[in-house]
């Protein structure tokens, strides 16, 4: 008789304990879910500094592998990249 209730007691503190799993990976995965949907959300400024040279200074694409490595060392390819990578902004009225 004692056997059949230390079973029991196993049985139910496995199923609780499995229950518990199951929650807290549910909030989890919820909760990450919920976080990747408002960073998508939140939009980040990207701040650079820019002067005559930018504006009048235009890259075309690289040719080869050899003249896209020398180009990334040039600051201002690097920000005509991220130039034309940006989002168009719209002013909202009252701004």
């Amino acid at each position: 008789m004692n056997t059949k209730r230390n079973g029991g007691w196993l049985v139910r503190l496995g199923l609780v304990s499995a229950c518990t799993l199951t929650v807290v990976l549910l909030l989890v995965s919820w909760a990450k879910r919920t976080r990747a949907q408002s960073n998508a959300q939140v939009h980040v400024p990207v701040h650079m500094t820019t002067d005559w040279s930018n504006r009048h200074m235009v890259y075309s694409a690289p040719s080869s592998m050899g003249q896209a490595m020398r180009l990334q060392a040039e600051p201002r390819y690097m920000h005509q990249l991220v130039r034309r990578a940006a989002p168009a902004t719209q002013i909202q009225p009252g701004e």
